[in-house]
């Protein structure tokens, strides 16, 4: 006799078997970097790291030895809230480009476990798994012709052979973390995560008030540990700070250079913003007309990392 039991569900982020990785119990999820992992961090990439050692280290300097000097030495009183929220602002739009979902399209065997084909389709206003009664049938070539209507085809969508899905125009698969972003810019790894139409605003508010707080903070500390910020009581009393001044006025040099290629990074944005592209896009030469990058909608979020899933049919 046949048993009824149902079928094990539990939650999706559970059986992701992406790169990307879900903290907090699904609530954030982040990008799968494999360049140089930190197994002690949980798998942090060491250019991630680097970006947060950035940030954090010359800002601790600032607020704990350069500020209140400043503030002695009657500094403008909108110095400390200014520096203070490009601070949190900066914080913030990092984690957010770092933990959140970048426009993520789940592949073929969890919408089928989810159950959710009507719905990502209602949504999406097509179905991303092909003609109903339609099932790939694992060549790329054949699959791309006939799993994708040519009324989509016409249209620029394209067939994802690895998440066996059919992907819009401007959407794209990281080989970084093995699954579709909608409107794919590019794989970051000094955020770990991708950045694509869900995260690109909090990209590009990361670059703007990162930036400036580097004109702020560094001019600072390199003022005060060169001497230069100090009265004459206080050289006579420390002469020179030791080798710790020269190590803090090295880090802030190299933290300055940084600075510049973030700069430069910023500008080259600011053009794709400009022209409506992204950086795959600009880079492969490919002239889609489609909505702008920074200014349109963020879309649907497609993947629901507390949706339950069907454990046989995963299985």
């Amino acid at each position: 006799m046949r048993s009824s039991r149902p079928s094990p569900r539990s939650r999706l982020y559970k059986h992701w078997r992406g790169k990307s990785k879900f903290y907090c119990a699904g609530r954030c999820i982040t990008g799968g970097e494999g360049e140089c992992p930190i197994a002690c961090l949980g798998g942090l990439s060491c250019a991630s790291l680097a970006t947060w050692i950035c940030i954090l280290v010359p800002s601790a300097l600032y607020f704990a030895f350069v500020l209140p000097r400043l503030q002695r030495q009657n500094a403008p009183a909108l110095l400390v809230p200014a520096s203070l929220a490009l601070f949190v602002a900066t914080v913030f739009f990092l984690l957010a480009t770092c933990c959140s979902d970048p426009g993520i399209i789940p592949p073929r065997k969890f919408v089928l476990a989810t159950g959710n084909r009507a719905q990502l389709a209602e949504l999406l206003g097509y179905d991303l798994l092909g003609p109903t009664g339609e099932e790939p049938c694992g060549d790329p070539y054949m699959d791309a012709a006939n799993m994708v209507p040519e009324a989509l085809r016409a249209e620029g969508y394209r067939w994802c052979h690895t998440c066996q899905i059919i992907r819009p125009p401007r959407a794209s698969h990281c080989k970084d973390c093995d699954h579709c972003v909608l409107r794919y810019d590019h794989h970051c790894p000094f955020v770990n995560n991708c950045v694509g139409q869900r995260n690109y605003h909090f990209f590009i508010g990361f670059t703007t008030v990162a930036i400036f707080l580097a004109i702020i903070v560094l001019p600072a500390i390199l003022w005060t540990f060169s001497g230069e910020g100090e009265n004459g009581e206080n050289k006579e009393a420390h002469g020179s700070f030791g080798w710790y001044r020269v190590v803090v006025l090295l880090g802030c040099v190299a933290v300055a250079v940084a600075a510049l290629m973030l700069v430069l990074l910023w500008i080259y944005h600011l053009w794709l913003v400009f022209n409506g592209k992204t950086t795959k896009e600009h880079w492969r030469q490919l002239d889609l007309d489609s909505e702008p990058t920074l200014l349109a909608p963020r879309g649907p979020r497609l993947l629901r990392p507390f949706d339950l899933v069907d454990e046989d049919a995963l299985a």
